[in-house]
């Protein structure tokens, strides 16, 4: 009989936790603990209150401190959990509102994860950031007002959103990516170099197979020393201010300390049911490891919509209830300067490396009909299994309605569906809106040729 749920951690993943499991069990009594002083608040929406399409800071809190009351729930905001002991079931707390400890009968952590800092010399100096918690966008929305140079380390989701919410600020903004193009971990190297472009187009400076080595300045950043991967040339980039922007770990300490598994990806294994080795302990959101959906191999995910589905199932689970986690897809969409961005499954690489064989239905298509004014390119990629037929990944880049054709890839590849499954999709049709033949269904007809099916 589960009496009482803690939580560590008060982000999407932990809030989302606690909410479902409140609304699954009225009479279980639930504590939330949070290291911030905030309540649970959007993460990926910190790029946007520094271009100011987020117009204040506490817009992005989506669950009010008062709120949590209500729930006849316990938040203590501000307070970091420092010891468990899971024989005894008991956890050490300290904080704002004092020292304490708290038995539990279930446990999830929700500790989210850290910036993972590369080997670079200078990083502790004065105004060099990373963009992880509201704080971090605070002290970066204070640079945008006095500076006028930026330099972003990391070409990834996060930096390159960053940038351009500095670019529209007006500063000059440059993009040091290690890897030859930008957010590889979303999309494959031809649709990168059309972003790449485009990024360009809209004055943004990216330099791909480029080595950031160190933090120019005596005390504080005055600029980034790059070396050139190709050529190994080195030079010097002026900044006012740099963002460190090169991916994150998943939090871990504590749940390690109690003698929780930690998988290949350094992130805390769980099951179908989020629990990890640990019977009543559970691991949600950025800092838990779960199964691909396609291969079923362990993987993080590091995307919000991802942890609240993990955190739904822990939340009820640990309040008594058997929901299943089905696996992680990995749907990912962005907009950078008007172009949206979105992928879903396997890309190219990742099917290399967890060697599923591939064919792919790649096309330029059109949003609507070549008759109609007004219709915009769209580049679509969808990718299914050789030996199946299967789908298992897709990839648009286009500057309209890249992102609902996503989801329908999605579902898809949920619904183990395969290329003539996709082909036989009927899609809606009105010229204002889009296509007799969509260009999913086109895609699939391109694939379905080289399959021979």
């Amino acid at each position: 009989m589960v009496e009482h749920i803690a939580v560590i951690g008060c982000g999407a993943a932990g809030a989302t936790a606690a909410m479902q499991a409140r609304k699954f069990n009225r009479k279980v009594a639930i504590s939330l603990f949070n290291t911030e002083p905030y309540s649970q608040y959007s993460r990926c929406g910190l790029p946007y209150t520094i271009s100011g399409k987020v117009k204040a800071f506490e817009d992005l809190v989506l669950m009010p401190p008062e709120n949590w009351k209500g729930l006849d729930i316990q938040a203590r905001l501000g307070t970091s959990v420092t010891d468990i002991n899971h024989d005894s079931r008991e956890l050490a707390f300290g904080g704002a509102g004092g020292k304490g400890h708290q038995e539990y009968d279930a446990l999830i952590f929700a500790t989210g994860a850290r910036n993972a800092d590369p080997p670079i010399k200078g990083l502790d100096k004065k105004r060099v950031y990373g963009l992880r918690t509201l704080d971090d966008a605070k002290a970066l929305a204070k640079e945008a007002d006095k500076a006028k140079n930026a330099v972003i380390i990391g070409g990834g989701l996060v930096g390159m959103e960053t940038a351009e919410a500095f670019h529209e600020r007006g500063l000059e903004v440059t993009v040091v990516e290690f890897l030859p193009h930008i957010l590889l971990a979303m999309v494959d190297s031809d649709m990168a170099q059309i972003i790449e472009e485009h990024c360009r187009e809209h004055g943004l400076k990216i330099l791909n197979n480029t080595a950031a080595q160190e933090i120019a300045g005596k005390e504080k950043a005055t600029g980034v020393v790059v070396k050139s991967r190709e050529t190994e040339e080195i030079s010097e980039i002026p900044a006012d201010f740099v963002v460190v922007a090169t991916g994150v770990r998943a939090v871990t300490d504590l749940a390690q300390k109690i003698g929780v598994k930690i998988g290949p990806w350094r992130g805390i294994q769980t099951d179908d049911r989020m629990m990890t080795n640990l019977q009543d302990v559970y691991a949600v959101g950025d800092c838990a490891e779960n199964l691909e959906f396609i291969t079923r191999t362990p993987m993080t995910a590091g995307l919000g919509t991802v942890a609240v589905r993990q955190a739904r199932v822990a939340g009820i689970n640990a309040a008594g209830g058997h929901v299943r986690f089905p696996g992680i897809v990995g749907a990912k969409v962005t907009k950078l300067f008007g172009l949206e961005i979105a992928s879903t499954g396997l890309t190219e690489e990742m099917a290399t490396r967890l060697k599923v064989p591939i064919v792919k239905g790649s096309i330029k298509g059109s949003t609507k009909p070549p008759y109609y004014i007004g219709g915009l390119d769209l580049k679509l990629k969808t990718f299914f299994n050789k030996e199946t037929g299967k789908l298992v990944g897709g990839q648009l880049v286009g500057l309209e309605d890249a992102a609902m054709r996503l989801n329908v890839l999605t579902l898809g590849i949920q619904q183990d569906i395969d290329a003539g499954e996709l082909f036989d999709f009927e899609n809606c049709y009105a010229p204002a809106v889009c296509d007799t033949w969509d260009p999913l269904v086109q895609s699939a007809d391109v694939a379905q040729k080289r399959l021979n099916r």
